[in-house]
């Protein structure tokens, strides 16, 4: 299957001529897993086998927008999906002057907000794995690029964030996926999940706005949108007030798990650990 989605992203049609190809290519995809699980459990949103379709035409839609967005030469259409972007709220925050945090999370095609946000022209600096950047993209930016994962960029992750906070920057990071030290566990839809603490700890301490920004799959076009995240009380101790953070943006992540299967791109491995999403794993 794998083939199959390398095979389409590297045909020569236009980029939503292979997002309709890969339409007709999901009910065949032959997913099994915790998709149809979650789907029998969620009668009321789609079937078992057209739930597993639709997660499994947007992971690999999301893989063929990536290999878009990663080529100088297709990069533009990709970032021409955008059917809408409601980003005012990132707008009227960035013009407070204090810095920003635009939080986002593991949902929706792969690396596009980022990349969207690069060509808004904000100072970034952007917490991802760096591991598969093109060497043309960040040679082509001003951006910063932090990986969490790195021990050398770990160390000084929070240190450098926040000088660039200080300094009314931009910081693009997700708190869904736990690479820090310190984390937070929350049990939600009947499983753990895990978050890391980094982002929270730096909007309190620094009391800078904090904006959530999700791109996430409408069809075969992408909708970008955003919202204020509200801080929690701040008479509350810092544990508590991390915890009511973390509610606040699971509020915002919820929806789209019990509604989208397209968008599970990357929160799937909350369950299962899978390699792939279009590798077959035991029902």
């Amino acid at each position: 299957m794998a083939n199959r989605v390398a095979v389409i992203s590297g045909l020569p049609v236009p980029l939503r001529m292979k997002l309709w190809l890969l339409r007709m290519a999901a009910p065949w995809s032959g997913r099994r897993g915790f998709l149809v699980r979650w789907a029998a459990n969620h009668p009321e949103i789609a079937t078992a086998d057209r739930w597993r379709a639709r997660a499994w035409w947007g992971a690999a839609a999301g893989e063929v927008v990536r290999d878009h967005l990663y080529d100088p030469h297709r990069r533009p259409s990709a970032l021409r999906l955008v059917e809408r972007a409601d980003v005012a709220a990132v707008h009227d925050a960035w013009r407070e002057g204090r810095g920003l945090i635009v939080l986002t999370a593991h949902v929706g095609p792969p690396k596009f907000l980022m990349n969207w946000l690069l060509e808004q022209r904000f100072p970034l600096v952007v917490w991802t794995n760096t591991r598969d950047l093109p060497a043309w993209q960040a040679a082509a930016t001003d951006t910063t690029f932090l990986d969490p994962r790195l021990p050398d960029q770990k160390s000084v992750l929070l240190v450098k964030s926040a000088i660039h906070l200080r300094r009314g920057g931009v910081l693009l990071g997700a708190a869904d996926y736990a690479t820090g030290d310190r984390v937070v566990t929350m049990n939600r839809l009947g499983m753990p999940w895990r978050f890391s603490l980094g982002l929270p700890a730096l909007a309190r301490r620094l009391e800078v706005p904090v904006v959530v920004a999700l791109a996430l799959w409408k069809g075969n076009r992408i909708e970008i949108c955003s919202a204020r995240l509200e801080p929690p009380d701040p008479g509350l101790g810092e544990e508590a007030w991390n915890q009511a953070w973390l509610e606040r943006y699971w509020a915002v992540i919820e929806p789209v798990l019990l509604s989208s299967p397209e968008d599970l791109r990357f929160l799937r491995r909350a369950v299962e650990q899978i390699a792939r999403p279009w590798e077959q794993v035991p029902g």
